[in-house]
């Protein structure tokens, strides 16, 4: 997997145990970062997508983008596995990205110390950054775990949110093959069965206003979205936007659009004017 990120050291931690299973936390630190000078490193954490059906840190989910902004912030990026549905459901997932951040407070700085003595982390500036169904994630980091203190959230093609109506829309024809599909995967499953990491395109024939009335304090955000997404549309982004604005308008918010499909952004590096734009207000944030 190093190979996979040669300008990082990858280093794999245990961040929860449930029933016997280990839940991994991939984190990448920039060989860039001197080995002999203490230094004070922000946290870049990162969420992979998958329809939270798969999914792994792998480079189908991880664009360029995000690896030049930690080097060039001296940033340590972590990411996460997290149980997958069916198998979990997602209150499971929730649960576990809470117990992440639990962890991430409490024993991720000496884990990164014990590794080079000269490293610390700076748990006052952290961001969040997810694609898809991630993006969610990053987002409801932000939105339900203010013990968290996520500074900025970076979601991209997000528009997984429960009050948006393109979602809550029911069709008119029973779907019999999709639901004899789902039904007949559940049926074999053995109680108990847990799935954490699913490598990118495996089981991708699944992935098809409460936090904001609720939440106290809600993180900047930057939310990116594609004209053509075939799966997350422009118009239900539009949407979700809209409502944080109307509900939440003291909330910092940034919302780019560019020409693209899903993951639009993973080719893409800092030097474009649309995400220097957009670096320089995640800036005001975050480290």
């Amino acid at each position: 997997m190093a190979s996979l990120f040669p300008r990082f050291d990858r280093i794999t931690l245990v961040y929860k145990r449930l029933r016997g299973t280990d839940f991994l936390a991939a984190a990448l630190i920039p060989k860039s970062l001197s080995t002999e000078e203490k230094m004070s490193c922000p946290v870049l954490v990162h969420f992979h997508g998958g329809a939270l059906i798969n999914g792994t840190l792998e480079p189908a989910y991880l664009a360029q983008w995000p690896l030049e902004l930690a080097e060039s912030k001296g940033a340590i990026i972590v990411s996460p596995e997290y149980r997958l549905m069916p198998e979990a459901n997602g209150a499971h997932i929730l649960e576990d990205i809470k117990d992440f951040w639990a962890w991430v407070h409490k024993t991720l700085p000496i884990a990164i110390s014990g590794l080079n003595p000269n490293l610390t982390l700076d748990l006052d500036r952290i961001a969040t950054v997810g694609e898809s169904a991630s993006g969610y994630l990053a987002m409801q980091s932000g939105f339900l775990f203010p013990e968290a203190k996520v500074r900025v959230i970076m979601a991209q093609n997000c528009a997984m949110y429960p009050d948006v109506r393109m979602y809550n829309s029911h069709p008119t024809d029973p779907l019999e093959k999709e639901n004899a599909f789902v039904d007949a995967y559940l049926k074999q499953l053995k109680p108990g069965a847990m799935r954490l990491s699913t490598p990118f395109p495996t089981m991708i024939d699944f992935a098809l206003d409460y936090c904001l009335r609720t939440t106290k304090e809600i993180p900047p955000m930057w939310i990116a979205q594609g004209t053509e997404d075939h799966i997350m549309p422009k118009e239900a982004t539009d949407e979700m936007v809209k409502k944080i604005k109307e509900t939440r308008p003291e909330v910092p918010l940034l919302y780019s659009v560019q020409l693209g499909d899903h993951g639009f952004d993973m080719g893409h590096k800092l030097s474009e004017a649309w995400l220097a734009e957009a670096m320089a207000y995640v800036g005001k944030y975050w480290p």
